[in-house]
């Protein structure tokens, strides 16, 4: 091998020196300024988890009024009994009281709550009632408390067609109701 001329040394001291700062680079200044980076990446990240938890904090007076808004309206979202065939209970007297209101017969009611999904109660009930018992009475069910869902309405006015003149309609309702868990009465 020969001797190396004077540029061809000046070219490697460069190479070299070229590599060496590299090095430098990559084994600390890199690191250093990823470390900047990363952490003003994190001081950012810290701030706008302060901010949104500010605004948090700042609307929990709204929040907590609106969880007792909820409180005290859930009674009007599920029938509240231990089990859910208290629940279809309930539900049952409900609609026998309605028929006392208004004045109309029950003549059958069948509890369907092997049908009724997870968390709500159903049930069937044939009703003998007219025009303006009907209506009341649906208007009732679904706008008083406890809220309930007519999933299925029959109505037959046989009668009606017979006679010529308004007469009492036979009535098929399938009613449905959420229901949660409350504690029994001791």
């Amino acid at each position: 091998m020969r001797p190396l001329t004077a540029r061809e040394r000046r070219l490697v001291a460069l190479g070299l020196l070229v590599v060496t700062i590299g090095l430098v680079w990559l084994a600390v200044v890199g690191p250093l300024v990823g470390g900047f980076v990363h952490r003003a990446q994190e001081r950012r990240d810290l701030a706008a988890v302060y901010q949104r938890n500010q605004r948090l904090i700042a609307s929990l007076p709204a929040l907590r009024a609106s969880a007792e808004a909820q409180r005290r309206n859930a009674p009007r979202f599920g029938v509240a009994a231990p089990s859910d065939t208290l629940a279809v209970e309930a539900l049952k007297e409900r609609l026998q009281r309605l028929s006392t209101d208004e004045g109309f017969a029950v003549t059958a009611i069948e509890d369907l709550q092997a049908d009724a999904p997870a968390g709500s109660v159903k049930l069937r009930a044939d009703l003998t009632l007219t025009l303006n018992q009907f209506y009341e009475t649906i208007r009732r069910l679904e706008s008083e408390d406890v809220y309930v869902i007519v999933d299925y309405l029959s109505i037959s006015a046989d009668r009606s067609l017979a006679a010529g003149k308004l007469a009492p309609m036979d009535v098929r309702l399938e009613l449905s109701a959420a229901w949660r868990p409350a504690r029994g009465r001791t």
